[in-house]
């Protein structure tokens, strides 16, 4: 048989073809065929180490394998020749078998290569420099050999690899989609601007993650509450007295002085955990010692917070409990007095045992601070309540003076609502600037609390924490979000892709951060765009499911969206319009592997063949050539799949499937009626969830997650209860569907899809990508994937919505759940646990009944009934959380109203009376 190796060339008649297949991109051996046996199996085995050592993409390096063979690849294989000869060249014992280094030069950089850049390229291979090598031979047909000369003498911080991983001629090919327009001297400024971004980036994140595995394990903070509660308890029996009784207990009344003391502990920890963890980040980056002494008078002024005493009770040591201090003013004074020109080994190890505590403090202090001074001062108390008045008045002006500020880039944007009729901080250091603002600052503005979120942001990889005002609380967000380990490539295939979707290139741009911005800018609007695919219900029903004989499991693209997300982990052209419109056209579905890191380990297209499907292209990141193991089992899968769902009859003659590759035409008056739609002001509660400032692009950030990662996100943000109101409120907001209602009848129903979350008909797809109604109709769709996310954690029972909704209950939402639950009848529990079987189907959570069977009236104050027009137009949003309307009133009539048990706790009427306090 014959066949065509690497570089289209064809076996001479002289010439055998060793190797174990004909895919494409095999290794194989080409030489004599008179060649003997040993002279083959040594052939063979040369190959083998070869591969091992280099990679498959390294055979096509025509290296000599002894006894006439050569390497190369079976023809079709991903990558060229200059990609195989610089994995080989990285290879020792490979590197001198690849011929002479003037052909090396040429198979690297083109016929114009010249001696200097020969004598560079032989320098970054000296040096092991070679990311940049990598990214010379991308750049080889975009740059002058001066240039790659120039582009070669870059060097990256020590531990930095910006260009990992991606084949060069896949990286070249994104580069110059982006580039090409610029001239050579242009291009080489912006992809030393790239290298140097990338550079930045690895570092900043290697600094993060430094920072992260610095810290104790999670369970400290627990041990700490533990011992936090035990050291506050100890405080309220030494106010009793010793002949405390449980009567006298109950009958105590607190004084002011038990108060301000209570409040002022929680200030001075926050401030005591704030330099901590200060001194902990230094330490990371610079040592112990430096840390201490570059953190010396700001350990000082914290550890003079606190008295004698009130150290000597945190540090006591109570059995049964951690050894850690009650307080974090206990590690502070050692590490005071520890700090000096000089640091013993065992002060040195000491140090580090108390900073790694740090997250830990500073997260269980900004607890405790929120909890004493903004939520729980409701307590009925005029002690209290006037203890906390005079502490929030206090100045700053002390600490300040000592410590000054370490998050003074917020100062200006601090709007943080006063307890009284004062202005906020931002607007009072404006209308002050001769005053220093630590002389402004009072202690109310909760601007130390910011600090410390700031501080424990850093510390858990964030660059800063994600700040909300909140009527007199600081909603801080500092978790961070995942992030892709940016690379050359990676930032390489991103840019591409904006230019794929619609961003047109600058002419000049001075700098690659100006080049991303304004390619980011100009694809926003053709991000925003949302295309339905046409992909029949057998695949729709896979998205998800496992892949046979793998721990893999199948994505399918059920919207263009996705494959932006796709193609920017990737680095590859699956969201191009090429792929776009043959999936509209329902030509081609598109689908993505992921394991179970959630990584996709490749991508594929699939065509209808007979009653099953064929892989028409399946490539793994960066273009690489997939695991063969992997390319199985995507195959036997999709032939497995069936095309269609309708059997015919049985003397019925079978139709052959047809897949029509012309677009529906577009009516063209239809839209004109939203002529005079506004322009979307995205909600700020909804594009905080993914850390992002309320912008059109956040939201289309928004709109392309998986709705597992949507509902993940929801669950965090009520960590905060005051978050389910915001979020509630902000998913109301419809643009679009309020723009469509004021539209005229005859075209209102035809217009409909374009604010449900459902595939589009042909002729509303254009109109949906247009730049006046695409933002709305995102806005629309974040909405009611936000309010999905939240009925999936109420048919879960999800422990996190029911601490939020009997903390803060909502009357709308609470009246849309009962209505939901009641239509569905029962609730789906929790998902099985990771010790589970896979098996197991999760058993069903407890409901409650809110009133007897039959009941339309329901008990409570204010008494409400089901068909008051409050409950019946709830339905909406009952719908938006998955209820069903139809049945519902046998649901009344078998179990009357329900709701989740774990709703219930302090009864429903005082669930719904604290539902509706404020409509009284």
């Amino acid at each position: 048989m014959t066949v065509t190796v690497s570089g289209g060339i064809t076996p001479r008649a002289t010439e055998c073809v060793l190797g174990c297949g004909t895919a494409p991109g095999t290794p194989v051996a080409v030489g004599p065929a008179a060649a003997g046996a040993d002279v083959r199996q040594g052939a063979l085995r040369a190959l083998d180490e070869l591969v091992a050592a280099a990679g498959p993409v390294a055979a096509g390096a025509d290296v000599d394998l002894g006894g006439g063979f050569r390497s190369a690849r079976i023809d079709g294989g991903t990558g060229d020749r200059r990609d195989a000869v610089l994995a080989a060249l990285a290879v020792p014992a490979v590197a001198d078998r690849l011929g002479p280094p003037a052909a090396l030069l040429v198979a690297l950089f083109g016929a114009d290569a010249t001696k200097p850049l020969g004598a560079a390229t032989l320098a970054a291979v000296a040096g092991g420099r070679w990311a940049v090598l990598r990214l010379a031979v991308a750049a080889s047909d975009l740059l002058g050999p001066e240039q790659l000369v120039e582009l070669l003498s870059l060097a990256a911080p020590d531990g930095v690899d910006p260009f990992p991983q991606g084949l060069p001629s896949v990286v070249g090919r994104h580069l110059g989609r982006v580039l090409r327009p610029m001239s050579r001297r242009r291009r080489l400024t912006m992809l030393t601007g790239l290298w140097a971004e990338v550079c930045t980036v690895r570092l900043e994140q290697r600094r993060a993650e430094r920072l992260r595995v610095s810290q104790a394990p999670y369970d400290v903070r627990r041990k700490l509450a533990q011992r936090r509660d035990a050291y506050e308890t100890m405080l309220i029996e030494r106010a009793l007295g010793r002949q405390a009784t449980l009567a006298r207990a109950a009958l105590w009344y607190p004084p002011r002085s038990f108060w301000e003391g209570r409040f002022r502990r929680a200030l001075h920890d926050a401030l005591g955990a704030t330099v901590l963890a200060r001194v902990a980040i230094t330490a990371v980056g610079h040592g112990e010692a430096e840390a201490l002494r570059r953190h010396h008078a700001e350990l000082v002024a914290a550890v003079a917070l606190l008295s004698g005493r009130e150290i000597a009770d945190a540090v006591r040591p109570v059995e049964g409990l951690t050894g850690h201090p009650a307080r974090p003013g206990g590690y502070l004074r050692d590490l005071a007095a520890w700090a000096g020109p000089e640091l013993s080994a065992r002060r040195a190890r000491g140090t580090r045992e108390r900073l790694r505590t740090a997250l830990h403090y500073a997260r269980e202090a900004f607890s405790w601070a929120t909890r004493m001074l903004t939520e729980d001062v409701d307590l009925g108390h005029p002690d209290a309540l006037a203890a906390l008045d005079a502490l929030r008045a206090e100045p700053m002006t002390a600490w300040r003076a000592q410590v000054g500020y370490f998050s003074p880039q917020r100062l200006g944007a601090w709007r943080q609502q006063q307890f009284d009729e004062r202005a906020m901080l931002a607007e009072r250091l404006r209308a002050e600037p001769e005053r220093a603002p630590g002389q402004v600052e009072v202690v109310g503005d909760l601007f130390w609390l910011g600090e410390l979120a700031d501080v424990e942001a850093q510390l858990m990889g964030r660059p800063e924490a994600g700040i909300e005002h909140w009527h007199h609380m600081v909603l801080a967000r500092t978790r961070p979000e995942p992030v892709e380990a940016v690379s050359v490539a990676h930032v390489a295939a991103r840019t591409a892709q904006l230019v794929e979707v619609g961003a047109i290139v600058p002419a000049k741009p001075r700098t690659w951060a100006e080049l991303a911005a304004a390619l980011t800018a100009g694809a926003a609007a053709a991000e925003a765009r949302v295309e339905t695919f046409a992909v029949p219900d057998p695949m729709r029903r896979a998205d998800g499911l496992p892949l046979p004989g793998t721990d893999a499991r199948v994505e399918v693209a059920l919207r263009s969206g996705t494959l932006a997300g796709w193609a920017g982990y990737m680095g590859n052209c699956i969201a191009t319009e090429y792929y776009v419109d043959r999936a509209v056209a329902g030509e081609l579905v598109l689908v993505a592997v992921r394991g179970p890191d959630g990584q996709i380990q490749v991508n594929a297209s699939l065509q209808p063949a007979g009653t099953g499907w064929r892989v028409e292209e399946i490539q793994a990141r960066f273009n690489a050539d997939p695991d063969p193991a992997m390319v199985r089992a995507v195959r036997e899968w999709a032939r497995a799949v069936a095309v269609q769902d309708e059997e015919p009859a049985e003397d019925a003659e079978p139709q052959p499937v047809r897949w029509s590759r012309r677009k529906p035409p577009q009516p063209p008056q239809l839209g004109g009626e939203l002529a005079d739609l506004a322009p979307v002001r995205p909600e700020p509660a909804l594009t905080a969830l993914i850390g992002a400032p309320a912008t059109p692009e956040s939201l289309v950030a928004l709109r392309r997650l998986a709705p597992a990662t949507v509902a993940r996100l929801v669950r965090d943000a009520l960590a905060d209860p005051a978050a389910l109101r915001r979020l509630w409120v902000a998913t109301d907001h419809r643009p679009l569907a309020a723009a469509i209602a004021q539209a005229p009848a005859s075209v209102r129903d035809k217009l409909a899809p374009l604010y449900r979350d459902e595939p589009l008909p042909g002729a509303l797809r254009r109109l949906a990508r247009s730049p006046r109604i695409a933002p709305a109709r995102t806005a629309d769709l974040v909405a009611l994937r936000v309010r999905a996310a939240l009925g999936t954690l109420l048919r879960a029972d999800d422990p996190v919505l029911a601490m939020a909704m009997t903390r803060r209950p909502y009357a709308p939402l609470l009246r849309a759940a009962a209505l939901a639950v009641t239509s569905w009848g029962a609730l789906a529990g929790a998902p099985p646990t990771a010790g589970s079987s896979a098996g197991a189907s999760p058993a069903a959570a407890p409901v409650a009944a809110v009133a007897a069977r039959r009941r339309v009236t329901l008990p409570g104050y204010p008494e409400s009934s089901l068909r008051d027009e409050g409950w019946q137009g709830s339905w909406p949003d009952a719908v938006d959380l998955g209820g069903v309307p139809a049945g519902f009133w046998e649901h009344i009539a078998r179990h009357g109203l329900i709701l989740p048990a774990s709703w219930l706790g302090a009864g429903w009427p005082a669930l719904w009376a604290r539902a509706n306090e404020g409509r009284r």
